[in-house]
């Protein structure tokens, strides 16, 4: 599969390169940026496709891949919550948390509260699952991190508008850092986001296919610790290896 294009860029900021002068380059800045990731909002969005091998994301490749080539990745985020009512699907988000640390993403973890809802009509009740705290560690690590001077361009991949008050925040807290607003694949620009956004940015489904992790990644849980491995789910598979019928170690240049 070859490399796909940058993710369409709807701003009018032209990428600028390297420059020459009598025969040398020279050095160039390049901005920092900071990707934050609303988890179960991408989540949603690639689930749309009906292939689960897109889920098995490598949030960095991804990051690496909307940005433009005068500016450096040196912050990711995931912003996510655990939901451990249903075991398997609790060890594959966990597995997943896992395999993003060893790339070097920053997880941030809410919870899942119950709560019980009804038909006034009819008297039916029903229990919900309720996320927590996703939202809230979204926001707080983009103010964070603009306090702490850790970027120039921040990523905020959402459609969601809640994050609309975060947005204003940025802008007017530190308006001289750039705020991109990410759109999910197949979702529209969020109405409310957009008004204090620098630009907007789609990811594509291309995107997802070159950014995938490998069927094999290494972790520590310490520092110097021993390394462990985990195994992407079978589910996740890309159709070539459930066509073919066997496992392939793929390696991880990244």
């Amino acid at each position: 599969m070859s490399q796909p294009d940058k993710a369409k860029n709807h701003g009018t900021a032209p990428v600028t390169g390297r420059g020459q002068r009598g025969g040398f380059r020279l050095p160039f800045f390049r901005k920092r940026a900071a990707v934050y990731y609303d988890g179960f909002n991408l989540y949603h969005a690639v689930d749309a496709y009906k292939r689960p091998y897109l889920k098995w994301l490598d949030l960095k490749a991804l990051a690496q891949a909307i940005s433009p080539s005068d500016e450096v990745v040196k912050r990711v985020v995931w912003c996510s919550a655990f939901r451990p009512q249903n075991k398997s699907k609790m060890k594959r988000h966990e597995d997943y948390m896992r395999a993003l640390q060893a790339r070097g993403v920053l997880c941030r973890i809410g919870h899942f509260v119950s709560a019980i809802d009804g038909c006034n009509a009819c008297g039916h009740q029903w229990h919900l699952a309720i996320e927590k705290q996703g939202d809230v560690n979204l926001a707080l690590s983009i103010a964070s991190d603009a306090e702490d001077n850790l970027f120039d361009v921040c990523y905020l991949v959402s459609a969601d508008g809640d994050h609309a008050a975060t947005a204003r925040y940025l802008k007017e807290r530190f308006p001289k850092k750039e705020l991109v607003l990410v759109c999910p694949p197949g979702r529209y620009p969020n109405k409310h986001i957009l008004k204090f956004a620098d630009r907007v940015v789609e990811i594509e489904r291309e995107h997802l296919e070159a950014s995938l992790l490998p069927q094999m990644t290494k972790y520590r849980t310490r520092l110097l610790g021993p390394s462990s491995t985990i195994e992407r789910p079978e589910a996740y598979d890309p159709p070539e290896l459930r066509e073919k019928g066997h496992l392939k170690v793929v390696v991880n240049n990244g």
